[in-house]
């Protein structure tokens, strides 16, 4: 009798905390699903902190802030008895994934573990559905009794993400609310809904550059090894209502075999259910590859990436489709079925209820068949581990320590250490045989190593993650189905990309060695000599901060246009020079912990040193956002580049001339020009206008430089009519190079070209190139060996062709880059291409 009552109380109580959840509708003041309704940060956030005060089933956690200051949450959900064990699942959760910790009992660790999933939303602010999608499924998941969510709860632990971006969550939400009954309703706000990048916020999971993405992989990744990671996006309205994968070829061979089947047994599982469920539209196989690890960490950590992207309405104003819009893909034809879209969508009314409900779904059936294949799940994610420990090919990576650009061998270990790659450091010298994968600075390779040096053996749990990120790409396109795009870039090469020396030894050597624990920065950081006049290396990526602090300080600072002699030492063209009489306190104040060698000497030597100035830097924003425009804001304010951003007004009635240069970065020229239009309210609308060009032409000749990146590179014919690019107008079946490491030789001599060796690695992805008789080319592609890593159909257009180019105008000069010399803040190697340009400017007029 009295374990009946016990009982009887026991559900009373459950009964009561239950129905104290608030539901979504009470909370946000609308239906979840409801027509032109949002919701913004603050009020899904406070909703889970409810949640989480009413329901034994979720705890939410904070994961850090955002770039605006927001704060960040995770809700864990699962059973109340599972929650009281957290820390106990995260312990399985780290044996499981290291095989190499000893004396566990892993039958029983597998019988008693938990599948983790990891569900985050919102990464894309303009694909709104997501965010309400996590509201409505931990609602859900915190309320129902039925069979399925106790199964659920019970095998699972759900890791939900509400908004991977918060700032553009509310951003989008404010102005989607600003715009409701205007014809500008459903538009896209008129800026980058994440402050620096844009909707490139979600290429950044192997560069880890912003502090979203560096709170998710701290904060869950390294915690928690997820052994299943659904990513919620939306995508175009006219085809497919969602996409699962599996994904079409290639994925990146690095991606262990069971992944890859795990990736296909789940998603076509999902799919079975949505269609028992009569949910039309669902397309599997189709649009989307694996071959990038900037959008796939979890491939490489042991765990799948489920990415799902659902067709879009208006943000959440509805809309009509009819049939004619339904256009066919290389994959499938929208309006007939097949095999990979067996049940087609019927034409009509698509609303954000109905994104909305399908992600929740397709979510749910994602959480069932992790619970049924619990120990599935949990075997195949040992069965991962066991095969990264033993890897025997190849056997390790080695980066020598005498780098000519420290800065960026740094930033190559801190981004490998985040990714839980395990590092060691030579004892002493040792001698393997290996094969040279990226060469900076005109190096023949070596076999010979000196203490100090970098090891990274692939026999360790994450070494995947070290081999794609260090080795060259052969991205194969798929045959037979018309000319593909690859969805993302082919070649990610990170030696190149950054331009550090690396090794591929393919057989063991012995070597004494130690575990690299935490950065070297001071390891690089040296002050030599006596005297007041400082010589600093243009090599080092570390050059322009240091150059930036000197000249903020008032201390005056030249480069040198030709190599020299020095006390004995040699150095080359652009080396850098400041005249700082200061005593060695304040030297070592400015320097800091930077990775740099300072050589300071009595006089200065005898040649033409040309003076330096602070940049006045004038960085183009309009109203047509640019993710290259963040992208170019976050580096120069990580290298303490003073700028002001300048508006299409400032362009068209605005002061140019207190500016040195004025950059545009890369965006079509007719998005810089004519901007946005109706249905856009007034006060956006039109860019800089002919009257802009007129007067950016004006500036350049009374002495100003315009810097032209990328697509902008098509500005300048409006101002020299010579400036042709070469690539506009070829077939894709003929010339097509969509996000490719080239080979490019430099004049090093040239002030734009200080610093960079010989020969180069650049970033072309749809680049503009040009004639060579055109200005005076300061970087021309190779006509031999042209693709270093990724991808290309017809690289030998470019042979001799120019990717970097200055042309004059009056006083002044166009400077064009047609190469994505910054991108994504990966293409470091040739930031200084950049940098120069910058400090350039400062030397056409007094």
């Amino acid at each position: 009798m009295r374990r009946i009552v016990r009982l009887i109380l026991i559900i009373a109580f459950t009964v009561a905390s239950y129905a104290a959840v608030p539901t979504p509708e009470q909370a946000l003041g609308f239906p979840i699903g409801a027509d032109r309704k949002l919701a913004d940060w603050t009020q899904i956030r406070d909703y889970f902190r409810r949640l989480d005060a009413a329901s034994p089933r979720i705890v939410v956690e904070r994961l850090g802030e955002t770039t605006l200051q927001k704060p960040m949450i995770l809700a864990v959900i699962s059973s109340p008895a599972n929650l009281r064990r957290l820390e106990e699942y995260r312990r399985i959760q780290s044996v499981l994934a290291d095989p190499r910790i000893k004396g566990e009992k892993i039958d029983g660790l597998i019988d008693s573990g938990k599948v983790v999933v990891l569900v985050t939303c919102g990464i894309h602010s303009t694909e709104v559905a997501s965010p309400l999608t996590a509201v409505d499924l931990a609602y859900r998941l915190a309320t129902s009794s039925a069979p399925e969510t106790m199964e659920i709860l019970e095998k699972v632990i759900l890791l939900l993400v509400p908004s991977l971006n918060p700032d553009g969550t509310t951003l989008v939400a404010e102005w989607y609310r600003k715009t409701l009954g205007s014809e500008a309703e459903g538009t896209t706000p008129p800026q980058l809904y994440h402050p620096y990048t844009g909707h490139d916020n979600n290429r950044d999971w192997f560069m880890f550059t912003q502090k979203e993405t560096r709170a998710l992989v701290e904060r869950v990744h390294q915690r928690w090894h997820p052994q299943i990671v659904v990513d919620l996006h939306q995508m175009g309205l006219y085809g497919a209502r969602l996409f699962i994968p599996p994904f079409i070829d290639p994925i990146d061979p690095n991606v262990d075999p069971i992944l890859q089947a795990q990736i296909a047994d789940l998603g076509t599982s999902i799919l079975a259910s949505l269609v028992r469920s009569s949910r039309s539209g669902v397309v599997t196989n189709a649009m989307f590859d694996a071959f990038t690890p900037s959008r796939s960490y979890q491939h490489y950590h042991g765990g799948v990436r489920i990415l799902m992207e659902a067709a879009s309405a208006r943000l959440a104003s509805p809309v009509t489709v009819n049939t004619a819009q339904m256009k066919p893909t290389p994959d499938f034809d929208p309006t007939q079925p097949s095999w990979n879209f067996p049940l087609p969508w019927q034409p009509g009314i698509w609303r954000i209820g109905d994104v909305i409900t399908y992600q929740r779904e397709a979510v749910e059936a994602c959480l069932l068949h992790a619970a049924r294949f619990r120990e599935e799940w949990l075997r195949g994610f040992r069965s991962v581990a066991l095969n990264a420990v033993n890897r025997a090919q190849p056997y390790a990576f080695i980066l020598p320590a005498d780098q000519k650009d420290p800065q960026s061998l740094i930033d190559l270990l801190d981004i490998l250490r985040l990714g839980q790659v395990e590092i060691e450091r030579a004892d002493n010298d040792f001698r393997a045989s290996v094969t040279l994968l990226s060469s900076p600075y005109g190096k023949p390779g070596r076999s010979d190593f000196s203490r100090g040096s970098f090891v990274i053996r692939i026999a360790q749990p994450y070494g995947a993650f070290a081999k794609t990120l260090l080795e060259r790409q052969n991205y194969r396109m798929p045959a037979g189905k018309g000319i593909r795009t690859p969805y993302d870039v082919t070649g990610h090469t990170l030696g190149l990309l950054l331009g550090v020396e690396v090794y591929q030894a393919d057989q063991a050597f012995n070597l004494s060695t130690r575990p690299l624990r935490e950065a070297v920065d001071k390891d690089y950081a040296k002050i030599a000599g006596e005297g007041g006049y400082c010589l600093f290396g243009h090599e080092n990526n570390a050059f322009a901060i240091l150059a930036n602090r000197f000249l903020k300080s008032g201390t005056p600072v030249s480069w040198a246009p030709n190599g020299f002699q020095a006390e004995g030492k040699g150095f080359p063209p652009g080396t850098l020079m400041a005249r700082f009489p200061g005593a060695l306190p304040a030297l070592q104040a400015i320097v800091g912990s930077l990775p740099v060698t300072v050589e300071r000497v009595g006089k200065a030597p005898q040649l033409a040193w040309q003076d330096l100035r602070s940049p006045r830097i004038g960085l183009y924003q309009g109203f047509e956002p640019s993710a290259d425009e963040g992208w170019t804001r976050w580096i120069l304010e990580r290298n303490e580049f003073p700028f002001r951003s300048l508006s299409d007004k400032d362009l068209r009635n605005g002061d140019l001339a207190a500016h040195d240069v004025i950059v545009f970065c890369s965006q079509e020229p007719k998005a810089i020009v004519q901007g946005l239009s109706a249905p856009y309210p007034e006060e956006y609308r039109g860019g800089i206008g002919n009257e802009g060009v007129a007067r950016l032409k004006s500036f350049a000749e009374k002495g100003g430089v315009i810097l032209l990146l990328g697509e902008a590179c098509g500005l300048a014919k409006q101002m020299s009519p010579d400036a042709e690019d070469l690539g506009a107008g070829l077939e894709r079946e003929r010339f097509y190079i969509p996000g490719t490491l080239l080979k490019v030789a430099v004049n090093n001599r040239h002030p734009i070209g200080y610093g960079m060796p010989e020969e180069a690695a650049v970033m072309f992805e749809s680049s503009p190139f040009f004639d060579p008789s055109f200005g005076l080319p300061v970087a021309r592609y190779s006509r031999q060996d042209t693709v270093l890593s990724g991808w290309a159909r017809g690289e030998s257009l470019l042979a001799e062709r120019s990717g970097l180019t200055e042309t004059r105008i009056g006083q002044g000069a166009i400077l064009m880059i047609g190469f994505r010399t910054q991108f994504r803040a990966q293409a470091r190697a040739t930031y200084k291409f950049l940098f120069n340009c910058l400090y350039y400017a400062t030397t056409f007029r007094s």
